[in-house]
């Protein structure tokens, strides 16, 4: 990959206009071109960052081949990745695509497969992590100071009552907020080695979803680890806590959701009473996506695999589809790999019941 990133964007929505905000400060990138199916959003496009009308595509792949670019941010819905992401890779391009990678685990794995054989650094747009938040819990996790943590909360829910492009969308929670909420538990508890699941999914009567868009589970870890799980899109109310107990003590981290930054902070050594602690007062407030395009940028340059490769993204992915199976069975079901270095063995289709 050459030191000057030039990309092309499929989907000019709004996660594309808030990573290029990030990107403006990056020396390294340039923009060259802009796909959307909406020639509003193309002309808009093409004034808001001073495109020339040939930058401006209809089509992923006359983009590829018409277009100076050495670099695909796909930020579109995520039943369209598999095939604008397979374009560009076979284009010979790089792909960074917007969680999760794709909707469908047998997809994904052969994206990273495809990917693999090009020798292309495919990566997933996971960038939660670098919240002020989840940063100021993976010190304070690797402080030592709950020792080692054995039982995981973790409730995030919203009151998303209108659906947009995920009214009839098969599964939303798990595969458009749980893959998010997966990639931040292993950022502060990057050793967990996810083993079964449970899931049960549910419409409330004011839901206007079509499918399961509350989820209540619980996830079993290879350490012995459980984590009681709650998420959806269809809450009365914002929800959002984050508990973890070890055996020397708990913290718990309240707030409005996961990507909102006031949170307010307790803990309790073992036995102890909870008491508020300013977790994360010395550490400023910062976009995430900033943090996540230099990781992404040394990675493409020869840098560690970050957490967020197509390959270590197999882990999350695999997690979820898991899930789904035993929302359909009504039982434990066995997760297909997850071993840390995110390396998955060969998955089990159909995942097999516990």
């Amino acid at each position: 990959m050459p030191e000057r990133i030039r990309s092309i964007i499929v989907g000019m929505g709004g996660i594309s206009r808030t990573m290029l905000r990030a990107l403006e400060g990056k020396s390294w990138h340039e923009l060259v071109a802009v796909v959307d199916v909406n020639e509003d959003a193309l002309q808009k496009a093409r004034g808001d960052y001073s495109l020339p009308e040939a930058a401006l595509f209809t089509d992923l792949g006359a983009a590829c081949g018409n277009s100076p670019a050495n670099v695909v941010l796909v930020n579109t819905p995520s039943e369209l990745h598999y095939a604008q992401t397979k374009t560009a890779l076979e284009a010979g391009l790089t792909p960074l695509v917007a969680k999760p990678l794709t909707n469908n685990f047998a997809q994904s794995q052969a994206l990273v497969d495809l990917a693999a054989a090009a020798n292309i650094k495919l990566c997933a747009g996971q960038q939660m992590r670098y919240r002020r938040h989840y940063l100021s819990v993976a010190e304070f996790v690797a402080s030592g100071a709950l020792g080692t943590v054995e039982q995981i909360y973790f409730l995030s829910a919203k009151p998303r009552h209108q659906a947009r492009n995920l009214a009839d969308f098969d599964q939303p929670v798990l595969w458009e907020m749980t893959c998010h909420h997966l990639d931040c538990l292993f950022a502060f508890l990057p050793d967990l080695l996810p083993q079964s699941v449970i899931c049960d999914g549910f419409l409330p009567s004011w839901s206007v979803y079509s499918s399961p868009c509350m989820i209540n589970g619980l996830f079993r870890f290879r350490g012995g680890e459980r984590m009681i799980y709650h998420a959806g899109y269809s809450s009365q109310s914002d929800c959002y806590e984050l508990r973890l107990e070890g055996d020397k003590g708990v913290l718990r981290c309240r707030g409005i959701h996961m990507s909102n930054d006031r949170m307010d902070y307790e803990f309790a050594e073992r036995g102890g009473s909870f008491s508020p602690i300013n977790l994360d007062r010395s550490r400023p407030s910062s976009d995430p996506w900033s943090h996540f395009f230099d990781h992404w940028y040394d990675y493409l340059n020869g840098g560690e695999e970050p957490p967020f490769s197509g390959s270590a993204n197999l882990r999350i992915l695999s997690v979820i589809d898991a899930a789904i199976a035993s929302l359909e069975r009504g039982a434990f079901v066995e997760i297909a790999g997850g071993r840390h270095d995110h390396r998955l063995p060969e998955p089990c289709f159909p995942p097999r019941l516990c």
